[in-house]
């Protein structure tokens, strides 16, 4: 019996020493401003990229491209730099919405694509103007370290939405959806 009371009271007393030990450390690492050991830095430091990306992505809305052409290329060239952000920027409000609630899932950190086969370019085979929107037909090619792999087409519509062109709608070859971060 004494022995099972003196397991049971250290075990108690390891208990009280552990938290006591997570209390001490989580204060030590936020007087000296140690993100890594105080989970109050730690949170406030989520929290402030939180905001950091909410704002930026807010600030996309009143910033763009003046030619609907341009729209294409920005939206490419994220590809290539595999940048959802560059993506992101370009496109119109409601497909704004649409892509970051699925890079959420898919993408979190915003990259995009993988590191091979990549992106190695893109070309406008043809546009078409059909009233106010112009309509990009897109050949984008992938490369490894051999040298060129498949190349996927994408399809772009293109509005002017207040001040700038933005992209509003996006279809592509199914083979393309994890470069893009987006599956229409």
């Amino acid at each position: 019996m004494k022995i099972l009371r003196f397991a049971k009271n250290n075990w108690i007393i390891s208990f009280i020493a552990f938290i006591l030990l997570l209390v001490l450390l989580n204060f030590a690492g936020y007087i000296f401003n140690i993100k890594y050991i105080s989970v109050v830095k730690a949170v406030s430091e989520v929290n402030k990229y939180e905001v950091r990306a909410e704002l930026l992505m807010q600030a996309t809305d009143y910033v763009g491209v003046c030619r609907p052409e341009d729209a294409v290329k920005v939206w490419s060239e994220g590809l290539m730099k595999r940048s959802a952000a560059m993506q992101y920027s370009v496109m119109g409000s409601k497909l704004k919405q649409e892509y970051a609630k699925q890079l959420d899932t898919s993408f979190p950190n915003w990259v995009t694509g993988m590191s091979s086969p990549w992106i190695s370019g893109y070309e406008i085979k043809k546009s078409e103007q059909i009233d106010d929107s112009f309509i990009y037909y897109l050949v984008i090619s992938t490369a490894t370290s051999t040298g060129p792999a498949a190349n996927y087409n994408a399809v772009l519509t293109v509005i002017k939405e207040y001040d700038f062109w933005r992209i509003i709608n996006i279809k592509t070859d199914k083979e393309l959806y994890p470069y893009t971060g987006y599956q229409p």
